[in-house]
C-alpha cells in the first residue's frame, strides 16, 4: 500500500495487477497493469522510504518476495545483479517520461489511443483477426491511466467502436483496426 513501509521487493509469477496512486480526494491513477516477470517494490526497497504506489491483484496472483536485507546482500555478493537492477529502474523513468510526454502533446483521444495498443501489447492476444485485451478493466481504470475522467472515457470508447477500431464485451476491449489508433496516438 502506498505509505506503507518498503521491505521487500515482488516478482510476479503469475496473474495480473494493477498499480496505482492515490489523492487526496481519493482519486485513483493507473500507473500500470503488471503480469508475470514484472518487479515491483523496488524504489522503496532501495532506499527504505514508503511504498509510493498501491498494488492490487486484478486477479489471482502468486509472487516470489525478497526482503529487503537479503536484496541488499545480493547486490553486494553479486555486482552484475546492480546492472540488471539499474534497467529496470531506467526502464521506469523512460515509461514516466514517455507518460508525461504523452499528457503534454496528446489530446484524451491520443493517449486513449496509445494506451489500448500499450495493453494489446503486453496483455493482448490476437485471435480472429482481432486484438483481445486480456485484463477486464473498468472506464474508471482506463481514466485513470490516461489522466481523464470515466465520462471522457466512456465518450471515446464509442467514438473509437462507431468507427470500427475497437469492440467492446464488458469490461473487454478487442482492437479490431489497430492502424486506426495507430493514427490517432501520434504526436
Amino acid at each position: 500500500h502506498q505509505g506503507d513501509p518498503g521491505e521487500s521487493l515482488h516478482v510476479v509469477c503469475q496473474g495480473k495487477l494493477k498499480v496505482v496512486i492515490t489523492g487526496e480526494s481519493g482519486e485513483e491513477a493507473v500507473l500500470s497493469i503488471l503480469g508475470p516477470g514484472a518487479v515491483f517494490g523496488e524504489m522503496a526497497l532501495l532506499d527504505g522510504g514508503q511504498r509510493s504506489a498501491t498494488v492490487t491483484a486484478l486477479e489471482p496472483v502468486e509472487t516470489a518476495v525478497l526482503s529487503r536485507q537479503n536484496f541488499l546482500q545480493l547486490l553486494q555478493q553479486h555486482p552484475a545483479a546492480v546492472t540488471g537492477l539499474l534497467a529496470a529502474l531506467a526502464q521506469t523513468i523512460r515509461q514516466t517520461d514517455q507518460y508525461v510526454g504523452d499528457l503534454m502533446f496528446l489530446d484524451l483521444h491520443g493517449r486513449l489511443a496509445k494506451k489500448l495498443l500499450e495493453l494489446s501489447s503486453t496483455h493482448g492476444e490476437n485471435h480472429d483477426g482481432r486484438i483481445i485485451i486480456r485484463v477486464p478493466l473498468t472506464q474508471e481504470e482506463l481514466a485513470g491511466m490516461i489522466g481523464a475522467t470515466r465520462a471522457s472515457v466512456n465518450k471515446i470508447l464509442g467514438f473509437y467502436e462507431e468507427r470500427g477500431a475497437i469492440e467492446r464485451q464488458g469490461r473487454q476491449i478487442h482492437i479490431t483496426k489497430p492502424e486506426f489508433l495507430e493514427q490517432r496516438a501520434r504526436f
